[in-house]
């Protein structure tokens, strides 16, 4: 039975150097005629589609289901206008571990990513890694994070004709979300300060694995590659 690996995107696999935020904050004013203080609202390893509705709460905006798609469409818009003005850059390590994946007979790898789809490949196209994830659960299947890893599981399944034990199965991620998502399926979580939360702020969510940087020669050994 393969190994098989689902990556979170957004300080993960990749920073985009504020890109994604400037995107919320530009189409959340657009639409909803706010200037959204991010600092405020908990919106790290939250899905697109959930951050929209926190704003939403925040501002006491009332629920409109034509104008959030309308947010999120303009949303994927800006995140390819200000990626291509940020320093965005995959992050350390990232590029090895993906390709030493890719070139595995023992591996597969996919995505768990609260990211839509449209942004997800907006976000990873310009370093060349969407190729490199055939299948994956995004935004536009849940709303929830911690439901998008059955998700993933199922489409990791149907792509590769193969069940994979759970305890095969790893999660990489910088948020406690990712964690999470992890354990709710029974699946192991490698865990990397790469983002927003501290070493000893993941510790305390219990990871399997735990990391500053996926460029630590331990990680190959975890991924067993």
């Amino acid at each position: 039975m393969p190994d098989l690996l689902l990556w979170d995107l957004d300080e993960t696999l990749v920073t985009t150097a504020g890109a994604g935020e400037r995107s919320i904050v530009r189409s959340a004013h657009k639409h909803w005629s706010v200037d959204v203080d991010l600092s405020l609202i908990p919106y790290a390893g939250c899905t697109d589609r959930r951050i929209g509705h926190l704003i939403r709460r925040h501002f006491g905006i009332g629920d409109n289901e034509s104008i959030l798609r309308a947010y999120l469409d303009d949303f994927v818009n800006f995140v390819s206008e200000e990626l291509s003005q940020s320093d965005a850059r995959i992050l350390p390590g990232v590029s090895g571990i993906v390709e030493a994946v890719h070139i595995s007979p023992d591996h597969e790898q996919g995505l768990l990513t609260g990211n839509l789809r449209a942004a997800a490949e907006a976000k990873l196209v310009p370093f060349g890694l969407w190729d490199y994830f055939s299948f994956g659960a995004f935004a536009d299947d849940a709303i929830e994070r911690l439901d998008l890893g059955p998700i993933a599981l199922a489409r990791a399944s149907e792509y590769c004709a193969s069940t994979f034990v759970r305890e095969a199965v790893t999660v990489i991620g910088d948020t406690p979300h990712d964690i999470a998502c992890a354990r709710a399926i029974g699946a192991r979580s490698l865990a990397v300060a790469s983002g927003r939360f501290t070493m000893d702020q993941l510790a305390e969510c219990e990871p399997t694995f735990l990391v500053d940087s996926l460029e630590e020669p331990a990680v190959l050994s975890f991924l067993s590659l």
